[in-house]
């Protein structure tokens, strides 16, 4: 992998959103174990003061709390830097509530802060559960767990659209559903049930005095006045911006739609098209992690600043020419005519934003191709019915197979089929489900070729080309507004090898081709006497040793080792 990749990959998004993202995630990680130790109050006061020195051992150490009050004001900063310069406040429905949750949460945390960890500071009080929960219960209840619930949403909403994109989040997203669910209703039980239970026992117990309490209370009140005089501020700053653009010289943009608008310069494409109230897609939310807000700039492209290295890694992974940019990066300052690439209205026909095959997703994945062998020979002088009720029996007892290893049928074209492994598994399994399809697929041929005895003169054969790596899975043509939409289908390189292997195996007269590095992948040796060549492949610059399997039983001893 190049240098610059590894130090900025494509989609990973500017160095100030990954910086955001980390001290994000460190104090999700925080609230996360924090939730689970109040989770633990439905147990006994005595299990959460276990699990709160437990605790303890890592965040109320030096490093830890360097590191959780750095990633704390690290983020909170980064994304009043982030509001500051918005230049629209349009924007998708689940950012405009992740930020309104951002922006509430500071209220009540300020003062859990500082009773807690202020108290202990400044006083030097013992501030445990018992004390804890003696001051929140009853009065502070209600904040305290509308607390809890702001900043587990405002954590998960930004989670999930980080993760969305990825490859193995559609596998469990029900399970981390079904987690982030039961994790705050344990917590809000779990403190409440404790609190409850402790003034039923009369345990309670203040650690801080009415003297000591009141100075707290001024504290968070200046802390409060001074950090939403900062909103204030930004509020401000935005107001005076558009004063100002009100004031300033206009530009024009053009979209190819015939929609034509006038905008000051400064704020970027996406923003100016949301402004406007023109649909522009963008799967990320203008954090240049994506590339579905590309644009062709067919006017206007010589007044534009050169693309920064973010936005520039991204054009490169997706082979953009040089009149294509993503307009969350692009800000204009003359006449412009563009044409966004992506329409949003055709993608939200069937699925939306949240099909992220829509927009196409690079995974490792095994393809393979299986060919009937002398298919046109044999429905020579056959009836079409015959031809169809052969045809329809052998892709039935073929499609029945890959489905019972866990493979995806991408497409049957006549009597040859392409299947998809390792799209709903890890690669390393998909490829031994792979491996076991073909070996499962003698014993249905045989069952095929029995029920068709009378219809055929000679048995059924298939040729089967195997191979993986890196493919692009996204769905290609019909969305749905039809009532018919177009299912998963592989692109790339790693289909074309597929299928000349599939014509390998009938070149060497063998059940199938399966590439050898594939095979590595999954950890399989074949150590038998089996068929060993090198492949020349169009597009590919060395040859590929491959595999020609003719019995099924090297398979099955293979799987079995």
């Amino acid at each position: 992998m190049p240098q610059s990749k590894a130090k900025h990959p494509p989609g990973a998004g500017t160095l100030e959103q990954q910086i955001r993202l980390i001290a994000g995630l460190v104090v999700f990680v925080f609230v996360f174990f924090h939730f689970l130790n109040h989770a633990l109050g439905n147990i006994s006061l005595a299990a959460m003061d276990w699990g709160d020195n437990l605790r303890a051992r890592i965040w109320m150490t030096p490093a830890g709390m360097w590191t959780l009050y750095g990633a704390l004001v690290t983020h909170a900063g980064l994304a009043l830097w982030k509001t500051a310069r918005r230049r629209t406040w349009r924007m998708p429905i689940w950012e405009a509530v992740q930020l309104v949750l951002g922006l509430l949460i500071p209220y009540v945390l300020i003062k859990h802060i500082v009773v807690t960890r202020g108290a202990m500071a400044k006083f030097d009080s013992y501030i445990d559960y018992r004390h804890e929960l003696s001051a929140l219960w009853p009065a502070d209840a209600l904040w305290q767990s509308g607390l809890l619930l702001l900043v587990w949403v405002h954590g998960c909403i930004g989670l999930h659209y980080w993760l969305r994109m990825k490859t193995w989040y559609a596998r469990l997203r029900t399970p981390l559903f079904s987690l982030a669910v039961l994790v705050p209703t344990l917590a809000l039980t779990g403190w409440i049930t404790a609190a409850r239970r402790l003034v039923l026992e009369n345990g309670q117990k203040i650690n801080v005095t009415p003297a000591q309490k009141a100075e707290l209370l001024d504290i968070i009140q200046d802390v409060r006045i001074g950090f939403y005089a900062l909103v204030a501020a930004i509020i401000l700053l935005f107001l005076i911006r558009k004063a100002i653009a009100f004031f300033r010289r206009r530009i024009t943009i053009r979209y190819m739609n015939g929609r034509e608008i006038k905008a000051a310069p400064g704020p970027t494409l996406l923003e100016i098209s949301r402004m406007k109230g023109i649909p522009h897609m963008s799967i990320c939310g203008g954090r240049a992690r994506c590339s579905t807000c590309r644009t062709l700039i067919l006017s206007g492209s010589a007044d534009l600043s050169e693309p920064g290295r973010t936005e520039a890694h991204v054009l490169k992974r997706i082979g953009a020419s040089a009149n294509v940019r993503l307009a969350c990066q692009l800000r204009p300052r003359s006449d412009m005519v563009v044409r966004p690439l992506f329409s949003p209205g055709r993608a939200i026909g069937r699925s939306g934003l949240h099909d992220r095959y829509r927009w196409g997703v690079e995974q490792k994945v095994a393809v393979m191709f299986i060919d009937l062998r002398g298919f046109t020979s044999l429905s020579e002088g056959k009836l079409p019915f015959d031809v169809v009720f052969i045809l329809n029996r052998y892709v039935d007892g073929v499609v029945r197979i890959i489905g019972k290893n866990g493979g995806m049928v991408d497409k049957v074209m006549g009597d040859g089929i392409m299947a998809l492994f390792a799209v709903d598994a890890p690669f390393e399994k998909g490829v031994r489900s792979a491996v076991t399809t073909i070996s499962d697929l003698t014993e249905e041929l045989q069952r095929v070729n029995a029920d068709l005895a009378d219809h055929i003169h000679a048995p059924l054969r298939v040729a089967v080309g195997l191979h993986g790596g890196t493919a692009i899975l996204g769905r290609i043509g019909l969305d749905g507004q039809s009532g018919v939409a177009s299912g998963l289908t592989a692109l790339g390189d790693v289909v074309n090898v597929a299928s000349r292997l599939e014509g390998v195996s009938k070149e060497e007269n063998a059940l199938a081709a399966i590439s050898h590095e594939i095979l590595e992948a999954a950890g399989l040796e074949i150590d038998a006497n089996v068929t060993r060549r090198s492949v020349v492949v169009r597009g590919r610059q060395a040859p590929l040793d491959v595999i020609c399997i003719t019995e099924t039983d090297i398979l099955r001893e293979t799987l079995r080792a």
